[in-house]
């Protein structure tokens, strides 16, 4: 499993996980080989498409914190399966961002439409990772009776091609749902990221991360996403500013012992 996704275990008290699913650039050799586009034309696509640093942001927080979070990393690009979709049926697979991606950012072909291999991503990458983080929330429910996730994010400045163009994209946007996102929660991510200035919610995304096996149906399992506009912490795209990102794991160290605080008053 550790060629899918990296686990950093927490302090057992905490039933707090922190989810980085979008921070890898990388694609193993035999699921590049089908994607229609040159290096560069590559190496563009996961710019824009590359949640850059967020893993950075978690792990330096790691540094502040008074109770260790579990962290869950991504160790592959969005671009070989993305684990926030759908399996099957989700919305996005209409303009090619689904679970396996057939389309760029800019909405030219990634992969040949229909995808020949796409089951086999789905089993071989998909479902192994959904069960690991379904795993570490289940062992959190375990040990505190809760688990609460952190969904880390972030978004370029410009919009992309299949995002509604005229949809504000504050410095920091707070991800919900309905069910799995109290109000509590929403504060304290306020409360902690307030210096960013700039904080909306459910836009220019919305929604949170939840394992398909509680989502809709167990409450003891709560979510929250954070998606910081890219601008605010790199330099350019590929380029993060030290300053920044120590600032932002302060930041989100902030809000996981407001989180973990919480958790034990309740």
């Amino acid at each position: 499993m550790s060629n899918i996704l990296t686990v950093v275990p927490g302090d057992e008290g905490s039933p707090l996980i922190v989810h980085v699913p979008h921070s890898s650039h990388l694609i193993p050799p035999a699921v590049r080989a089908d994607l229609i586009l040159t290096d560069k034309e590559l190496a563009d696509e996961l710019d824009e498409a590359t949640d850059t640093a967020t893993d950075q942001i978690a792990l330096t927080a790691l540094t502040h914190v008074r109770v260790r979070p579990t962290i869950v990393i991504n160790d592959l690009s969005r671009l070989v399966i993305d684990p926030e979709r759908f399996p099957d049926g989700d919305p996005a697979e209409a303009f090619g961002r689904g679970a396996v991606y057939t389309r760029t950012c800019s909405g030219v072909k990634l992969r040949a439409e229909p995808y020949p291999r796409r089951a086999e991503l789905i089993a071989a990458y998909f479902r192994s990772y959904a069960d690991a983080v379904t795993d570490a929330v289940e062992n959190r429910l375990n040990a505190c009776g809760r688990a609460i996730v952190i969904d880390l994010h972030s978004y370029p400045e410009k919009p992309s091609a299949f995002e509604d163009a005229a949809a504000p994209r504050p410095r920091l946007c707070i991800g919900t749902d309905p069910q799995h996102t109290p109000p509590w929660l929403i504060d304290a991510a306020r409360g902690a990221l307030t210096s960013l200035g700039e904080i909306s919610e459910n836009t220019p995304y919305s929604g949170t991360y939840v394992p398909l096996r509680y989502y809709g149906i167990d409450e003891r399992v709560t979510s929250v996403m954070i998606e910081l506009r890219r601008d605010t912490y790199l330099t350019d795209p590929r380029t993060p500013h030290p300053a920044r990102i120590a600032q932002l794991g302060r930041n989100l160290a902030t809000l996981i012992d407001a989180v973990n605080d919480r958790a034990a008053d309740v």
